[in-house]
């Protein structure tokens, strides 16, 4: 039985993070597009036609930031999984990025294990084991990356 390739649509506007992400998933056979903003990934992924396995995003981006097009793509598939990358992310990020079913987070500067791992857990789990889980929380976010209470 031959596995299915799935496509992952990698997002981030610093291109040195761009292509760390791309080198790391090519060189380990992932099939990858990329995008520099939110709106040319959202422009992607509607000439794929196809429906994508995981979405990995940079939070912060001009002019349409990684929760905006998680939200927006997520309109177009529901099912979509997402991981976030960012090199700081506020309490307040994290709460949303937390909100998103089937999401996850991952600290910047991308370790290559770290998103390797991540990624097949992503691809090969249910929707759910792989999500909600926050992986090296950045300095300067509130706690664990666990909703605080109240």
């Amino acid at each position: 039985m031959s596995r299915v390739p799935q496509t992952i649509l990698v997002v981030d506007d610093e291109q040195s993070d761009l292509n760390t992400i791309r080198d790391h998933l090519v060189e380990n056979g992932y099939t990858l597009l990329t995008a520099s903003d939110g709106l040319e990934a959202i422009r992607i992924y509607r000439e794929h036609r196809a429906p994508i396995a995981l979405l990995i995003t940079d939070v912060a981006m001009n002019p349409m930031g990684g929760v905006e097009l998680a939200h927006t793509l997520r309109d177009l598939q529901k099912d979509l999984k997402v991981l976030f990358v960012s090199g700081y992310a506020g309490a307040e990020v994290l709460r949303r990025i937390e909100s998103l079913e089937t999401a996850a987070f991952l600290a910047k500067p991308i370790d290559r294990g770290a998103l390797l791992r991540k990624v097949r857990e992503f691809l090969t789990s249910s929707l759910t084991s792989a999500a909600g889980q926050m992986t090296g929380t950045p300095e300067g976010a509130a706690g664990s990356g666990n909703t605080p209470p109240g």
